[in-house]
């Protein structure tokens, strides 16, 4: 299940409307069990470390299940803590902090003594953690059971895999060419730049770019020799990494020319560019939109910003 980016009561009513089943990565727990009780923290503390070392996963308190399904809200009543003392009250019970949780405690119809308590924790998130017994747990099924030695050293053998992210793009203002106070044209040369997030060197990795053909400029020479194919109305280019990309190190991949003018500035108005991370662990794929990526002077260029040949003509 794709969770929202943003999550709303209305996200949650679904879930009990639709009866949706639990899995694995979306538990649901009553909230009449809840308090910040010394047993209820530890239970706590138990169940989340167990689900990090499962792959992550959405926990949420005060929706009832019935048979692994949703059935009703109840809610957490007898909790009063922020999320900040909830935050360090389950990392103290957890060795090696649970990295990028996020707790959220929302109240539920406007009543302040009923809320619903959401727990997300990303799938990596610096498994394995050991549990204050001593001992590492997994989630399966609908409890925590004890990791064996061999799943212990599968989990401490991950944290050897390497983790490339797409980190952004910069150089992205415009360069425009002027003719009474309106653009003939507009030159974009946005640079991509990735990160070895992981604690590994990378030596094996790949990024690819594709944009709209029409707004491919043939002649930027950079870009030429990274042409790979065309996708369709798309052209893609690609580079691969020719050094090794050290742990939190950033690189600069590809150097792109966009060129917008009166001819090809619907198609940057409405389409995307595209972004391909290949690595020896994975592939990673971004999709942004142009004209809210690439600006003149931090604003978005417009169709009415620009002039064409033939008014300028019938000007002169």
């Amino acid at each position: 299940m794709n969770l929202p980016d943003k999550i709303s009561k209305e996200f949650y009513k679904d879930l009990v409307t639709n009866n949706t089943r639990m899995h694995s990565s979306l538990l649901f727990f009553r909230g009449s069990d809840f308090d910040s009780g010394l047993k209820s923290m530890t239970k706590l503390a138990k169940t989340i470390s167990s689900v990090a070392n499962s792959g992550g996963g959405d926990i949420i308190y005060g929706i009832s299940q019935k048979r692994g399904r949703a059935v009703k809200f109840d809610l957490v009543t007898k909790f009063s803590k922020t999320s900040e003392w909830l935050f360090h009250e389950i990392q103290s019970q957890i060795d090696r902090p649970i990295k990028d949780m996020i707790i959220d405690i929302s109240e539920f119809e406007n009543d302040s003594n009923s809320k619903i308590i959401h727990i997300q924790i990303p799938a990596n998130n610096d498994q394995p953690h050991m549990f204050a017994d001593s001992r590492y747990y997994k989630w399966q099924k609908t409890k925590c059971v004890v990791l064996d030695e061999s799943e212990v050293r599968m989990l401490y053998g991950k944290l050897s895999a390497c983790e490339l992210e797409f980190l952004g793009i910069y150089n992205t203002n415009g360069l425009p060419i002027l003719n009474a106070g309106k653009y003939t044209a507009m030159s974009f040369y946005p640079k991509l730049l990735i990160r070895n997030a992981g604690n590994i060197v990378e030596k094996d990795y790949k990024i690819e770019i594709s944009f709209p053909a029409k707004l491919y400029e043939e002649s930027f020479q950079p870009l030429q020799a990274l042409f790979i194919r065309h996708d369709g109305s798309h052209v893609v280019f690609g580079n691969n990494g020719n050094h090794p990309l050290f742990q939190q190190e950033i690189s600069t991949m590809i150097e792109a020319k966009i060129s917008v003018n009166t001819e090809n500035i619907d198609i940057f108005l409405k389409e995307y560019m595209n972004i391909t991370l290949y690595f020896s662990n994975g592939i990673k794929k971004h999709s942004l939109k142009l004209s809210d990526t690439l600006t003149y002077n931090g604003k978005a260029i417009r169709k009415e910003d620009f002039t064409t040949i033939r008014t300028l003509t019938m000007e002169l």
